[in-house]
Order: structure tokens, then C-alpha cells, then sequence
């Protein structure tokens, strides 16, 4: 299945094409701020962006990875990130997302992930979807708890490409 196109009041969720990589760089991928917590490291050479726009470009007709850019409707900025994909470890699908800075406590995220998780209840029909955050980073486990997902576990939680080890919390929501 391609990676569909979604829409809320204020953003658009499209999939990522070469054009993006310097709003991709500049607006997250280099802030060491956002990637803290997140599976990667930020980038510090705008190829290592480029060649994961291209690896993210290779997926979009995958059946287990569906990764959206996050786009406001009314400027056309783009704001961050967001996907569902089938964790082999974890045997489920797990939400993941991220935004630059300069967009967070905007309501953004959790509008974004609304979208996301309808499409896994009305296209993907899973039953089920599961995500982790750091404890040190609350807003993502608040962000959980808007999309009405609710505490399964402590977990650990490896992030910043393996730099931080650090408590994480497992949420999960079950789609009727």
C-alpha cells in the first residue's frame, strides 16, 4: 500500500520527496534538542539527511511503514515527522513522531497522531498499537495520553542512536 495522504484542520500529512531536505535539516535533524530522545542522532551533515529522505522515499509503498511529513496547511511549513511501522521486536504496530522546536505545545503532534491513528483503525484495521517515550520527556507521554492511549509498563529506552539509556513508559490504545 502507498503511503496515503491524510489531513486535519491545520496540517497535511504527505509523504517526503527530495525537495525537503534542507526543511528537514534545518528544522529538526540538526537540533540536538529533538533528536535527545529520539532513536537517532541529529545530523550534522545535510547528506546524512538526503540519503534518509531517500531510504524514508524507498518506503512509501511498504505494507509495515507508513512515515509521514507533517505540513501546516495555512504556511506550508514543515513541521516534523510521524509513522506507524511493525516493530518485529515487539511483534506490533508502534507510533512514532517528532517536530522542530519551534512548534511544540501547539497541539501539532497530537492532531498529527489523531490522523495516524485513525488510518491504522479505518485502513490498516489493527486491533491494536503500542508506543514508548522517555520519562525524561513527558510532553510524548502526554501526547499518548490525548490520542486516549493507556500505561501497559516501565520499559527501557535506548535513544540518541544509542548515546542515552535511559526509563521509558509503554503506552497502548486498543482501536474497536
Amino acid at each position: 500500500m502507498i503511503t496515503p495522504r491524510l489531513e486535519s484542520e491545520r496540517l497535511i500529512l504527505r509523504t517526503f520527496t527530495e525537495t525537503d531536505v534542507e526543511d528537514v535539516f534545518n528544522g529538526w535533524e540538526t537540533d540536538p534538542e529533538v533528536a535527545k530522545y529520539m532513536m537517532w542522532q541529529s545530523h550534522n551533515d545535510i547528506n546524512k539527511t538526503k540519503e534518509w529522505i531517500e531510504m524514508e522515499i524507498g518506503r512509501i509503498s511498504s505494507e509495515d511503514w507508513f512515515r509521514w511529513a507533517v505540513e501546516e496547511k495555512s504556511t506550508g511549513d514543515l513541521l516534523g515527522t510521524c509513522l506507524i511501522y511493525f516493530n518485529q521486536e515487539d511483534n506490533a504496530f508502534v507510533l512514532g513522531y517528532n517536530l522542530s522546536k519551534r512548534y511544540w505545545n501547539k497541539g501539532f503532534t497530537t492532531e498529527a497522531m489523531k490522523e495516524v491513528v485513525k488510518f491504522a483503525k479505518d485502513i490498516l484495521k489493527l486491533k491494536k498499537i503500542s508506543a514508548s517515550y522517555s520519562v525524561e520527556n513527558p510532553a510524548s507521554g502526554k501526547v499518548m495520553e490525548k490520542l486516549g492511549m493507556r500505561y501497559i509498563r516501565d520499559c527501557d529506552y535506548v535513544c540518541n542512536g544509542g548515546s542515552i539509556h535511559t526509563k521509558g513508559r509503554t503506552y497502548e490504545i486498543e482501536l474497536n
